[in-house]
């Protein structure tokens, strides 16, 4: 039970910290986190979980100040979207790009977001 509760607390102070943006060769079995450059010059970090859990689980943003959980909704193809309806946040992930967009009433927020 300890080693499960300092594991959950690595992955947190992981996807809490700042870090460079990470190439797709060194993912895989751990988390990661990577900063997108999105159209308007606008930033975006999103920490996502190990490659092993991506179907089930969340993944944290940051953006304008604060970081937002969203859980996965739905894989397609090559993307995945995660969402928060308390948040009213949709993150639209396909291949090295995404989406971030406002739930209700539906509207992108950051566009062509591209890993930066």
């Amino acid at each position: 039970m300890k080693s499960m509760l300092a594991l959950a607390a690595a992955t947190a102070a992981a996807l809490a910290a700042p870090a460079a943006p990470t190439q797709a060769a060194e993912r895989g079995d751990s988390t990661f986190i990577v900063t997108y450059l999105c159209d308007g010059g606008r930033y975006l970090s999103v920490g996502y979980p190990a490659y092993r859990d991506a179907q089930r689980a969340p993944i944290r943003i940051s953006w304008q100040g604060r970081t937002v959980q969203l859980s996965p909704s739905r894989m397609v193809g090559s993307g995945t979207r995660y969402q928060n309806a308390m948040s009213n946040l949709e993150w639209w992930s396909k291949g090295n790009g995404g989406t971030l967009r406002q739930i209700q009433p539906s509207r992108a927020l950051l566009t062509n977001c591209v890993e930066s």
